[in-house]
């Protein structure tokens, strides 16, 4: 399959430059207006090139890729001009709703408050207050007061994270730490919004889950795979699977939306797969799989996942044959614009490069991989779906942890059969958890699974030479890593020499940098 013939792709390729060119630069808001201005004639001009018949493709091609690239650039520009603010330099006060449940930290709670007050309405901020008994009486959706200064995010000077950038592009405008006579709570009605509804379903589903018995480390792991509530998981946790190079499972990603998928298909009567049937089937698929991004708190991997098998469904219901690349990238398309700052969380990056090189290169190693079985089937299309996504992700995890797991394969080779089992009985526990012999069952069949994958991953991590510490220290060096891999899919794709001189050439003029930086 040729990149090229994926329309969506090369829309959101534009996109996304405009979106990084607008961080680059500081675009603040100030430049939107004037992006703007000059969108307005480009998209007439793309329009105008459309209709006239096709007699200036490549011109009807650039207009297009700038009309995007504009359209980045301004939707990123309109997003940082709302999170921006200059607050008072006097003490104040300020009313807010709390959007989820406070975070402990070390020596405080923090509050994600949205504030109410005309003139800041709507906007984000992190409310710090002491740790005391007032604060487990506040619950998402409820009102909050306090008196302050708040201040614009600030960056520490002795640590190269910028934190205050970070928290820009998570939508927090602001921060202040206030002690426990300057907040309350204040009495009334709790705001009801769709996801502070979704916040309240999911934490009263941990409850349930407690209620039947999970506890420790079983309840954190079913919790977090099943409703993405990763709250309870422990530092000793999340360390192994991270170094063992699973941490993608802890995610409530597409892997989990998959496995829903493919259960609603199980579940379905054969009467739904006819053909005039279709659509009712389809239907059905795409509200359960959104109510269950409404239940895990519409984080932005399920969202994606959910809007590409959703257009897949969409595509099934009315006959039509669907490019799960086409999908993936017009899902890509719709959440940038919508949310520009997510392409900088590193979630979002990791997931949409995984699928993505899935998609492309899972087919090219399946078929290197000769196999007459269906035990051999299956074992062929793991390792291809696992060295996949090794390929997509590889240069970004380097950047961002400075290591690679060695024995990622064996990892998912072990891991996802595991974790498929435990998402499945999740599932099914919430259907028959009224039959109190078989809700014990599968209860107790969730817990020999969580031991038994910790314990399948502290023996990989205990094995030499676990984990290689590699170092990227520059982004650029990434995009150089990722354009490589682009052009040996696109020599693989296309059997075209040119696509395979200009990828040694990326790693001709790497070195040369590389060379002329340490002499000098």
């Amino acid at each position: 399959m040729k990149i090229t013939d994926c329309p969506s792709l090369r829309l959101v390729i534009p996109l996304i430059g405009g979106i990084l060119i607008s961080d680059i630069v500081g675009n603040t808001g100030n430049q939107a207006h004037f992006m703007l201005c000059v969108l307005v004639p480009v998209l007439s001009a793309t329009f105008f090139s459309f209709i006239s018949g096709g007699r200036f493709p490549r011109l009807y091609g650039l207009f297009l890729s700038l009309s995007f690239f504009l359209t980045g650039y301004f939707v990123y520009g309109l997003h940082m001009q709302g999170v921006m603010v200059r607050w008072p330099a006097e003490r104040a006060d300020y009313h807010g709703t709390l959007v989820d449940w406070p975070y402990e930290r070390a020596a405080s709670y923090r509050l994600d408050l949205t504030l109410t007050d005309p003139g800041f309405e709507g906007r984000r901020i992190y409310l710090y207050v002491p740790k005391d008994s007032s604060v487990f009486s506040v619950t998402p959706g409820g009102m909050v007061s306090f008196r302050g200064v708040i201040d614009m995010p600030q960056s520490d000077s002795f640590s190269d994270f910028d934190y205050r950038k970070y928290l820009y592009r998570q939508g927090v405008s602001g921060t202040l730490w206030v002690s426990s006579r300057y907040w309350h709570k204040e009495p009334g009605e709790m705001a009801g919004g769709v996801r502070i509804k979704a916040v309240r379903i999911r934490h009263a589903m941990f409850d349930r889950y407690r209620e039947w018995g999970l506890e420790g480390k079983p309840l954190a792991l079913v919790a977090a795979v099943s409703l993405g509530y990763k709250r309870e998981l422990d530092e000793s946790t999340r360390e192994l699977y991270s170094a063992s190079g699973a941490s993608h499972l802890l995610a409530v990603s597409g892997l989990h939306v998959g496995i829903m998928y493919s259960f609603l298909y199980f579940l379905f009567p054969f009467f739904l797969n006819r053909r005039n049937l279709l659509w009712l089937r389809e239907l059905i698929v795409i509200c359960v799989m959104w109510g269950f991004a409404f239940l895990t708190g519409m984080p932005v991997s399920i969202i994606r996942s959910v809007v590409m098998f959703s257009m897949i469904a969409l595509c099934r219901a009315t006959g039509r044959d669907s490019s799960s690349v086409n999908t993936l990238a017009f899902a890509a398309l719709v959440m940038l614009v919508a949310d520009p700052a997510s392409l900088f969380d590193i979630g979002f990056r990791l997931s949409f490069c995984a699928v993505l090189s899935i998609l492309l290169f899972g087919p090219v190693i399946s078929g290197a991989l000769n196999t007459r079985t269906k035990a051999g089937s299956w074992l062929r299309d793991l390792m291809s779906v696992s060295i996949a996504a090794q390929i997509g992700t590889a240069p970004m995890v380097i950047y961002s942890f400075t290591g690679f797991p060695t024995y990622f394969m064996l990892t998912n080779l072990l891991s996802i059969p595991i974790m498929f089992m435990m998402v499945t009985l999740s599932m099914t526990l919430w259907a028959l958890a009224w039959i109190d012999p078989l809700r014990n069952l599968i209860l107790k069949s969730l817990v020999f699974l969580s031991d038994l994958m910790e314990g399948i991953l502290s023996r990989i991590v205990s094995l030499p030479f676990s984990r290689i510490e590699v170092n990227i220290d520059e982004a650029w060096k990434v995009w150089a890593l990722y354009g490589i891999v682009i052009l040996v899919y696109c020599w693989l794709a296309e059997r075209k020499t040119r696509h395979l001189v200009r990828a040694l050439s990326i790693v001709a003029l790497w070195c040369v940098l590389s060379f002329f930086r340490n002499i000098g």
